[in-house]
């Protein structure tokens, strides 16, 4: 059941609500920071911009702003299709005003806007997990980090076609690297201004390495250096984001890092699950902070962190199942139930054929129920329906043989983004 507040009125931010937000943003995220420092941080470009909408909610009697968010028109990609994704960044509720259900109230509304819209996907990284997970939101995204001695890193011959980023000479050629990669990749967005303004925006201690051969830019890294917690008074490398075209361009940035040795102590490796990173090192345990203890368990040493990271939820049921390229097999109709805490109840049927999914009116035997967060964890790779049926999550009645051909048609690479907001 949606929320129905009375006395809030949520509509479109506008420039002269560039004070509000900026104040209900201090609040919320740096409470310590001056409302000039997190206007010019933060708004330097101004409230609205292409691709970012912020709306606001108003307390009606007092005419204040008492929570805000920000909507970020947004593409990402799913085995080689793009789905308009209705971005959810800076939630920001007053604290004088917590606990009253303002957040909530915005979400739904968004969501329901974007169903009329037939935006088929939302996505936004979490406060809480469950929050959101209660409006329908699924987690989806995970980062691996690995921190290890730079030593350890294998010295590739390839590092010696890494060279500096030049924006005059190399910005065009890296967001094409980046582009192509993404086309092959699921999860990662297809960048706007709005995206690579930050990313490739000169900062203290970052710095940016393209790979090249024959004049030819196959890949880049992105990294900030650091204060190493491991050992004080030395360096350590965070990796924010690399891409590599072929395998040359990946070992001449691990090489690179490598041959960073003598200066650099520990690298921070952030990456995908199927990353053969892991592999790829001489020593697999990661570079302790003082006092940790030296095993995780056993003779098992410390390595990698996941992260939990973004999430996701389908909007737009009919406009997601029509754009979802499918495994090919034989063809096969099934009918979901989904339960969605905001837009209701829905029945969809669904033909799998031809590599893709046909929407038709006539439910079938077969009946997949789930929750809309479980179905967007199904419909994205991460999960398998054979899987949650075994764990109760969903309920399944029909031919199991269905099920199996489920999870054969949806199986993928599950997502992930290099960008956060």
């Amino acid at each position: 059941m949606t929320t129905n507040l009375t006395g809030i009125t949520l509509r479109q931010a506008e420039e002269t609500d560039l004070p509000q937000v900026v104040n209900l943003d201090r609040l919320a995220f740096a409470p310590l920071r001056s409302p000039a420092e997190i206007e010019r941080d933060w708004y330097g470009q101004g409230l609205n911009l292409p691709g970012r909408q912020h709306m606001l909610a108003v307390d009606d009697l007092t005419g204040q702003a008492v929570a805000t968010y920000a909507q970020l028109d947004l593409s990402v990609v799913l085995e080689g299709q793009g789905f308009t994704t209705a971005g959810v960044a800076g939630v920001a509720v007053a604290p004088e005003r917590r606990g009253q259900r303002i957040a909530r109230f915005m979400l739904e509304q968004g969501v329901q806007e974007w169903r009329s819209q037939q935006i088929p996907l939302a996505m936004l990284y979490p406060f809480q997990h469950g929050f959101y997970r209660q409006l329908g939101w699924a987690w989806v995204g995970r980062l691996h980090q690995y921190t290890v001695a730079a030593k350890h890193l294998p010295l590739y011959p390839e590092r010696f076609g890494m060279v500096p980023y030049d924006p005059k000479h190399h910005q065009p050629a890296l967001q094409d690297a980046y582009q192509r990669s993404a086309l092959r990749r699921n999860g990662w967005l297809q960048r706007q201004e709005l995206q690579w303004q930050p990313r490739l925006k000169p900062e203290p201690g970052k710095e940016i390495y393209c790979y090249q051969e024959a004049g030819k830019l196959l890949g880049y890294m992105i990294l900030q250096y650091a204060a190493a917690d491991s050992l004080p008074g030395t360096l350590s490398v965070v990796v924010q984001e690399w891409v590599a075209l072929n395998a040359d361009a990946y070992r001449g940035i691990l090489g690179f890092l490598s041959a960073l040795r003598d200066q650099v102590h520990t690298v921070v490796w952030n990456t995908y699950p199927e990353d053969p990173f892991p592999y790829l090192v001489r020593e697999q345990h990661r570079v302790l902070e003082v006092n940790q203890a030296p095993r995780l368990y056993g003779f098992t040493h410390r390595f990698g962190e996941i992260g939990g990271g973004f999430m996701w939820r389908l909007v737009d049921l009919t406009t997601a199942f029509r754009l979802r390229p499918v495994k090919q097999g034989s063809p096969f109709i099934l009918t979901f139930q989904v339960s969605d805490p905001i837009l209701g109840d829905q029945t969809i049927t669904a033909n799998f054929t031809a590599e893709r999914m046909h929407p038709v009116a006539q439910p079938v035997p077969a009946v997949v129920k789930t929750s809309v967060e479980h179905l967007t964890e199904l419909f994205c790779g991460l999960r398998r329906a054979t899987e949650m049926v075994w764990t109760r999550e969903i309920e399944y009645e029909g031919d199991r043989a269905l099920l199996q051909k489920l999870d054969a048609a949806w199986q993928c690479t599950p997502p992930f983004c290099w960008d956060y907001f």
